[in-house]
C-alpha cells in the first residue's frame, strides 16, 4: 500500500515550511506569487489532495460560505455573485450556491442545507416575503451573515445594497427634466422593499416638482423580460400612456421595448431601466439606466462577510452605495 502523502511531504519537496504550504493551501497570509506557484506545482506533481474533512474536525471551520440567491438567471444578480465570489476566493473560501426561485419555502430548505453543511458564513438575497424573524434564527445558529441587495424591515442585520430611494429620485428627476408630467413605475413584486424605496424616491421628486400624487402610477410584474413584455402590453391597452416609464430592472425595460416594437410604438415613451447590466448599452435603443454597480456591491458584501466570520460579535454594518444615472437614448437624450 502506498504511504499517504502529507502536507509536510509537499513542503519538504517544495523547499518551504509546513506553515507556508498551509498558507498557500488556504489562500491566506503573505506568500509571494513565486513561492505559491512552486508549492501548487509540487502538489500537482505529487498528487496531493487536501483532506478538508480532517481539517474541519481540527479547526471547526469548513472554509465554505453559503450563498443563497433568488434568481441566478437574473443578469444583475450574476454581476453581484461575480464580485462576491471573487472576494471570497481571495480570502480562501469556497462557495456553496443555492437558487430559491424567490420562494420562501425553498429558501428555508436551502438554509437548512447550508446549516447541515456547516458553512462558515452566509450571504443571502432574501426571497420576497421573508420574515424578519429569520434573523433571530441566524443568531440562534451563531451564523455570521450578510444580506445583499435586499434587506428586511425591522431586521437587525448587516446589509450591503444600493440607496434605492436616491436611485428612484435620480430616474424621476431626469424624466421631469425632459418635460414628463406623468410617470409609471413598471414591475417588481409587491413586498420587495427595494421597489418600495425606489417608488418613494420617484414620488418625492415628483411632489417637489409640484405634481399631484395621481401623476405617479405603478403596476406589479415579474422581474424579467417576460414581466416587462406583459406589463408593456397592459400599458398599451390602457386608456392613456404616461409620459415616461421607470422600470424596476433593465430586463423589464427590455421586455417593455419588445411590446412597444410589436405595436409599432417604440418612440412613444421615455424609458429608464434600473441596474445598468452589461446588455443595457447594447439594446436598441440603448437603455438609460440607474447603475448600482452589482460587481462592486457583491465584492463589498464579500469583504464584510469575511469580517463577520472573523469577528462574529462585531457591530451591525449597513452599507448603501449611491447609484448613478447612466444616460443613453431610451430617455430621449441623444436622439
Amino acid at each position: 500500500m502506498t504511504e499517504q502523502l502529507t502536507l509536510a511531504d509537499v513542503a519538504a519537496r517544495a523547499g518551504v515550511s509546513r506553515a507556508t504550504a498551509s498558507l498557500v493551501l488556504r489562500g491566506t497570509g503573505r506568500v509571494s506569487s513565486k513561492t505559491r506557484d512552486r508549492v501548487l506545482a509540487t502538489m500537482r506533481e505529487m498528487g496531493y489532495v487536501y483532506n478538508r474533512g480532517a481539517a474541519t474536525l481540527r479547526t471547526q471551520r469548513t472554509s465554505v460560505v453559503g450563498v443563497v440567491v433568488t434568481h441566478i438567471a437574473n443578469p444583475y444578480f450574476g454581476e453581484v455573485l461575480g464580485g462576491l465570489d471573487a472576494e471570497l476566493k481571495r480570502a480562501g473560501f469556497a462557495t456553496l450556491l443555492a437558487d430559491t426561485g424567490d420562494d420562501v419555502d425553498e429558501q428555508r430548505r436551502a438554509l437548512q442545507t447550508m446549516r447541515e453543511q456547516r458553512v462558515d458564513g452566509l450571504a443571502l438575497i432574501p426571497a420576497t416575503g421573508t420574515p424578519a424573524a429569520l434573523l433571530d434564527e441566524f443568531a440562534e445558529w451563531s451564523l455570521p451573515h450578510v444580506l445583499v441587495s435586499r434587506y428586511l424591515d425591522d431586521g437587525n442585520s448587516s446589509y450591503v445594497g444600493a440607496d434605492d430611494v436616491l436611485g428612484g429620485r435620480l430616474a424621476a428627476e431626469h424624466l421631469l427634466e425632459h418635460g414628463c408630467r406623468t410617470i409609471h413605475y413598471l414591475g417588481g413584486i409587491e413586498g420587495i422593499l427595494s421597489r418600495r424605496d425606489r417608488i418613494r424616491g420617484v414620488g418625492a421628486a415628483m411632489a417637489e416638482a409640484g405634481l399631484p400624487a395621481s401623476a405617479l402610477t405603478r403596476s406589479v410584474w415579474e422581474v424579467s423580460g417576460q414581466g416587462g413584455l406583459a406589463g408593456g402590453r397592459a400599458l398599451l391597452d390602457g386608456e392613456s400612456l404616461p409620459d415616461g416609464v421607470i422600470c424596476h430592472s433593465d430586463s423589464i425595460a427590455m421586455g417593455l421595448y419588445r411590446a412597444l416594437y410589436d405595436a409599432g410604438a417604440a418612440d412613444v415613451l421615455r424609458v429608464i431601466g434600473y441596474d445598468d447590466v452589461a446588455a443595457a448599452a447594447l439594446w436598441e435603443p440603448p437603455l438609460t439606466s440607474i447603475a448600482t454597480h452589482g460587481g462592486s456591491l457583491g465584492a463589498a458584501a464579500g469583504r464584510l462577510l469575511v469580517e463577520r466570520i472573523g469577528q462574529p460579535r462585531g457591530q451591525v454594518v449597513v452599507q448603501r452605495a449611491a447609484p448613478e444615472l447612466v444616460v443613453r437614448r431610451s430617455c430621449g437624450c441623444h436622439s
